[in-house]
Parts: structure tokens; C-alpha cells; sequence
């Protein structure tokens, strides 16, 4: 999941959230650490391998957030929970990402877009990856009116500092699969407005 420099909620699987878990925190690192190995009954080694296939979604969800998301986006951390054979696997993560606008309209309007599709870079963006492209299209709206009321100020003169190009024309789309899931959420109406994006207390 992709989140705001202030707060957010981590992503992670429902079905692996339970009193069997135990969670715990880190950043980056590796899959699992070395434990005890060994056959484990039926039931533990499925656990096992839904635990490793959650790791991996995990791992390739948040990696989409950081490729798209640039130099605004940070270093993803994840939450572990351990398995019956003593390793630790990833079960949730988080990437913080820089949401504040530029000084100018412009420089905020290329931003947002590129905040939006690191928030939908995933091919299943979490509801809060969702709240962050949704608060990255009110921001550049925003930016919109700030460039438009200088173009005014500046009367039928030349183009403003952020003409054409400027206004975001030219920039990246998100990806298909997540643009449609936040198409989805966007007709209901259900705009963020505040400073906090995905994530356990970080990021976007």
C-alpha cells in the first residue's frame, strides 16, 4: 500500500489477519529469516504456502508503488507475522510518498500525477492507495485554479509559467487495472481531503 507523510493504514491480506499471528514490524529486509524447517501437518504447511504467496503479493504490490512513484516515493517497511516453521513473512506493507504541493501550480500538477499513479500503480490497489489518488486529483485540481487565476493576473500576454504542458497534459496515466478500480470509488463521490495517505503512519 502507498501512504502520506502523516498518517495511513497498512495493506495486507484479511484471510492471514487472526489470533495465530503474531505481527511484527520492519522495514525492507528479507522474506523470511532462517528457522526451524521440518514437516509440519497438513494444515501448517497450507498455512505456509498461503504465507508465502501473501509475502510475495505484498513484496510486488508495494515495489509498484515505489517504480511509479519516483523521487516522491520513500522506502517501503512491512509487517511479518512468524509461520509454523520459525520464518518470518511479509503480511502487510506500506510506502510513504510525499504529497505536499509545490510553490508552483504547475510543479504541483506534474506531482499529482505522478502521486496518483503510484497510488494506483498496483494491480489491487488497497482502499487507502484508492483515498490517496483521490486526494492527489483534489490537490491538482487546486493547483488548476492557482495557474488559471494567474494566466488572469497576468492578462492576454504570453503563456503563463505553466501553459500547455504545464497543466499535467503531458503526463503519465496511471496504470489501466488501477484506474479502473479508482474509477469505481471516484463515482461514488468519496474525495479525500485529508493529509494522511496510505500507510502505518507514513508516506503519501
Amino acid at each position: 500500500m502507498i501512504s502520506a507523510l502523516s498518517a495511513g493504514v497498512a495493506y495486507g491480506l484479511a484471510q492471514l489477519r487472526g489470533a495465530r499471528m503474531g505481527g511484527a514490524r520492519g522495514d525492507g529486509g528479507a522474506a523470511a529469516e532462517d528457522g526451524a524447517t521440518g514437516a509440519g501437518t497438513p494444515a501448517q504447511n497450507r498455512d505456509i504456502q498461503e504465507l508465502r504467496r501473501t509475502d510475495a503479493q505484498v513484496r510486488q504490490h508495494e515495489a509498484a508503488h515505489q517504480a511509479a512513484g519516483g523521487p516522491h516515493a520513500g522506502g517501503a517497511s512491512f509487517t511479518y507475522t512468524r509461520g509454523s516453521d520459525g520464518k518470518n513473512y511479509a503480511v502487510a506493507g506500506e510506502v510513504p510518498i510525499d504529497v505536499s504541493a509545490e510553490r508552483d501550480p504547475a510543479a504541483t500538477i506534474r506531482k499529482m500525477d505522478t502521486v496518483k499513479a503510484a497510488a494506483l500503480a498496483p494491480s489491487d490497489p488497497s482502499p487507502q492507495d484508492l483515498r490517496v489518488a483521490q486526494q492527489a486529483d483534489a490537490k491538482k485540481a487546486q493547483a488548476r485554479q492557482e495557474l488559471q487565476r494567474e494566466r488572469m493576473g497576468e492578462g492576454s500576454g504570453g503563456a503563463g509559467p505553466g501553459s500547455a504542458a504545464g497543466d499535467g497534459a503531458g503526463a503519465s496515466t496511471p496504470p489501466a487495472r488501477g484506474a479502473a478500480a479508482y474509477g469505481a470509488v471516484q463515482a461514488l463521490g468519496s474525495a479525500a481531503r485529508r493529509g494522511d495517505l496510505l500507510g502505518g503512519g507514513v508516506w503519501a
